[in-house]
């Protein structure tokens, strides 16, 4: 058992069996964690990513070292996670000859809440502002297709990619770049169009006049 956070900060012994040095480490990590500034009720940035990855998106089975590579952290980390959220009744644990399998337990009530809440806070929009907004010269930056659509509360099959229009003068090869790094965040391919201000305001192009008569979600 561990003893409590205050005994450990102190250094003080408590009645309770020591803790080995390794148990301290991730003890204290544990401790120091910040929660996310985009929805502080999650226990850390990585819990909220991790759910993005397995609520989201098309449905599917990831062994922890993908999740670990996908979500550039260690394994250890990912496994402790997905252990809470299993036992928590959110994720389904699958154990084969390669290691388990965690993917999304649809058969509970908080599935469908949980993952709205998800998409509002590390989905598609947060991800693409984040990557895209540090791109010089973006004035706008949207969502459309799928994404948009079910962001917009389209009902719909789960979208297997994210379409973003970047509009400004941006450099289509660093708008590539940050859709690679969206990608790896999100787990989906990300397709990135890039318009300049008069031709986004331009009401004669067709591929333009489709976007805008759909769903659009702007993200910055």
């Amino acid at each position: 058992m561990l003893g409590s956070a205050a005994d450990f900060r102190r250094g003080g012994h408590s009645s309770r069996r020591p803790l080995d040095s390794h148990l301290a480490q991730l003890f204290m990590r544990d401790l120091r964690a910040d929660a996310p500034p985009q929805l502080p009720i999650f226990r850390s940035r990585l819990q909220g990513e991790l759910l993005a990855r397995l609520l989201l998106g098309p449905d599917r089975e990831h062994t922890m070292l993908d999740l670990a590579v996908m979500l550039r952290t260690d394994l250890g980390s990912v496994v402790r996670e997905v252990d809470r959220l299993a036992r928590a009744g959110l994720l389904t644990l699958r154990r084969t000859a390669a290691g388990r399998l965690a993917s999304r337990d649809t058969a509970t009530p908080l599935h469908e809440p949980l993952a709205q809440l998800v998409m509002h806070t590390f989905g598609p929009k947060a991800v693409v502002a984040e990557e895209f907004g540090a791109l010089p010269g973006a004035a706008e930056i949207h969502l459309f297709g799928a994404w948009a659509e079910r962001y917009s509360g389209v009902a719909g099959e789960p979208p297997g990619d994210v379409e973003v229009l970047v509009v400004g003068a941006v450099d289509p090869g660093a708008a590539f770049d940050a859709a690679q790094e969206s990608a790896a965040r999100l787990g989906l391919p990300v397709h990135p169009v890039v318009r300049t201000v008069g031709e986004w305001r331009d009401d004669t192009d067709p591929f333009l006049r489709q976007i805008r008569a759909c769903s659009l979600v702007r993200a910055r």
